[in-house]
């Protein structure tokens, strides 16, 4: 009944295509990139905005869908096939619209090389009914599709495909020339140093087509051997081992979404959120820091401050954790300190394989990494983030594990997003907005003042640990520093500072009090400035961080070093090898088994050491529910046989192995 009312207009449809194919796929990119531009903007009249505001822009994103829709007259199945390809649009469109709803960053390319992770906490952003619908639309529109492939006819007659070919290359080329007319217009750029703003100014199908496309370091248009040693030669060769009289374990803790509320111009509270942070800054050497992204993005944050290379230098919103690190190891922190003895120890309140830590900190030239699956006593908020209290033992684990100095990384996250609209049952709230704009409605109040208490809690925890280092024997430095500000739409007229890409961070001893001076820095220059101002030497990165910030081709040469140690072909700088990193600094031991036979089951309970709610028993390789007792005990309910091999892995799901103990053979 349904098809008979609407076959007729399907037939006049298929009919314009087949004899319009190329007008009408200019219609549909121009209604597309209309439709795409709301979603990106979460406006009904986003998508006009974008063509009363930015026309070149506009008119350029179309050209981009056009070109990718005329693709279909290439095919019999004409119609299926641009049905497919401005599905594909309007599912990026609406992913995009999602994620605004979660975070600032918008979509790109990373975030389908990042799916694993992503995956990993879906939960915290998406309830089941959320999911649940997400998967109904996916099944419901590859059903369509499907259908859609058997029931379209297939175009008839002759196909011009040097036709097409000519039209798509006219409109790459009229594409390139709109492209050209932006940059001399200063409307379109490459480089997004805001990656929200760049989507909003040159439109969602231009930047995400471009971080498809834009990625890795730019190859120096000179390339050679000799052209590198060139770069080492003029920043010197003054970087050897200057070892200083004292030789303190350095401590890095990297502080999510932290960031000193008070600097807000536009809210009160009706207490300090984050008294110990403040009472830091005034006591201790600070500055403003300039970090890669806002709301998102804590890895990118890592890799500047361990690496000492710009982001600026890749592609748009790309991870070199989920890229270049995985396989090339790369100078850092880790690895100049080493040159002194230091060991290098890196901790996470996350799931270990979360950004592929488990993989990329041994190429940064960690000798241990411990993630939540090889923590004790975690406490969950109401959003199912570790606390970051359980960090405190976490680093002085750390730095009893050797006779050696040490540096530790750590990285928190409990006042991670996203935010409730309504407050959880059980989550702190002591601690109000007492003045706020007028058009921050209740939800939005709830979400501020949820996140402020959970700032509460980890500037506690920044407490615990200076508590605990004052009381460590060895020297020991804290660097505390905020990784991004939250996604909590705070611009740049409410913060104090006028740059929302900026957090602060801290610099505090246990031995020694350094001068409260305040410099400000790029998330790049942090780590080099600390070992300086410890009196360290360290590698080219470092050095080149340190003397040569305020020259004219200060980022040129560091793109130079970054492409030649991470992309190229190694001639001067790199030849680091990945460490034999080992997963937690104390081993999962088995020690011994008891197995209960009873009306009610049979119990294998194994015992030993350093068992957490992250440990799973194992019979000849497979796995079983286990019962956490105990640090020393464990228990699965299932028989037991002479020959059988008892093991317990560390894992936080099904796929993830991080680590096992011993195997013990039943008897």
């Amino acid at each position: 009944m349904i098809w008979t009312k609407l076959k007729p207009v399907f037939n006049k449809v298929y009919n314009y295509i087949n004899t319009n194919p190329y007008r009408f796929c200019l219609y549909a990119a121009l209604i597309l990139n209309t439709v795409v531009e709301m979603l990106s903007r979460r406006s009904i009249f986003g998508g006009l905005e974008a063509f009363a505001v930015h026309p070149i822009m506009f008119i350029y994103n179309s050209f981009i869908i056009f070109m990718t829709l005329g693709i279909s007259t290439l095919f019999r199945k004409r119609i299926f096939v641009l049905t497919f390809v401005a599905l594909v649009w309007l599912a990026c469109g609406i992913t995009n619209c999602v994620l605004l709803g979660f975070r600032t960053t918008p979509f790109s390319a990373v975030d389908l090389q990042i799916l694993s992770s992503v995956m990993e906490i879906i939960n915290v952003y998406l309830n089941n009914f959320e999911l649940t619908l997400i998967v109904i639309a996916i099944i419901t529109v590859v059903i369509g599709l499907v259908i859609l492939f058997f029931k379209t006819p297939k175009t008839k007659g002759q196909m011009h495909y040097l036709k097409t070919c000519s039209i798509l290359c006219v409109s790459m080329g009229t594409a390139l020339i709109i492209n050209n007319v932006a940059i001399a217009a200063e409307s379109d750029s490459s480089n997004f140093p805001n990656i929200a703003d760049a989507y909003e100014d040159y439109g969602f199908v231009y930047c995400f087509s471009n971080s498809l496309i834009d990625t890795g370091i730019d190859k120096p248009e000179e390339y050679t051997p000799e052209a590198m040693n060139y770069v080492a030669a003029e920043i010197g060769n003054d970087r050897g081992l200057h070892a200083p009289d004292v030789q303190p374990n350095v401590v890095m803790v990297q502080l999510e979404s932290f960031f000193d509320v008070n600097l807000l111009n536009n809210k009160k509270f009706t207490e300090n959120p984050v008294p110990n942070f403040t009472a830091l800054k005034e006591s201790c050497p600070t500055g403003l820091l300039t970090v890669p992204s806002i709301g998102a993005g804590t890895a990118n944050t890592e890799f500047e401050i361990l690496t000492g290379i710009s982001l600026d230098f890749f592609g748009a919103s790309e991870y070199p954790f989920k890229t270049v690190l995985k396989e090339v190891p790369c100078e850092s922190i880790g690895y100049n300190l080493a040159d002194y003895g230091y060991s290098a120890h890196a901790i996470h309140n996350n799931d270990g394989t979360f950004y592929d830590r488990h993989i990329v900190y041994s190429q940064l030239g960690f000798d241990t990494f411990t993630p939540i699956e090889y923590m004790h006593d975690v406490e969950l908020n109401p959003k199912n983030w570790a606390d970051d209290s359980v960090l405190v033992s976490c680093v002085t684990d750390a730095l009893e594990y050797t006779d050696s100095r040490d540096f530790v990384f750590a990285v928190s996250v409990q006042p991670h997003g996203r935010y409730p609209s309504e407050m959880p049952e059980g989550a702190p709230h002591n601690i109000f907005l007492s003045e706020y704009e007028e058009e921050l409605d209740e939800g939005g109040v709830t979400a501020f003042e949820y996140y402020i208490n959970q700032l509460h809690e980890t500037d506690a925890f920044i407490g615990e640990l200076m508590a605990a280092l004052e009381k460590f024997e060895e020297p020991t430095v804290l660097v505390l520093y905020g990784d991004h500000l939250p996604n909590l739409n705070i611009t740049n007229e409410e913060v104090e500072n006028g740059n929302i890409l900026q957090t602060e961070y801290v610099i505090w001893s246990n031995y020694e009090k350094f001068p409260a001076e305040k410099k400000d820095l790029a998330a790049y220059q942090l780590s080099a400035h600390v070992t300086e101002m410890l009196g360290f030497g360290g590698g080219y990165i470092s050095y080149y961080n340190r003397n040569f910030a305020d020259t004219a081709d200060y980022p040129a040469k560091m793109q130079d070093i970054g492409y030649d140690m991470l992309f190229g072909e190694q001639f001067t700088f790199g030849s680091y090898a990945s460490t034999d990193m080992k997963i937690g600094v104390k081993d999962v031991v088995i020690s011994d088994y008891y197995y209960c036979e009873s009306p009610d089951g049979d119990f294998i309970t194994v015992n030993g050491e350093n068992f957490t709610e992250f440990s799973i028993v194992t019979l000849n390789g497979k796995r079983f529910e286990t019962e956490f007792i105990n640090r020393s005990t464990v228990r699965i309910e299932h028989k037991l046989e002479a020959g059988d091999e008892i093991c317990v892995i560390q894992a936080e799901d099904e796929d993830d192995e991080l680590g096992c103990s011993n195997v013990i053979i039943a008897k």
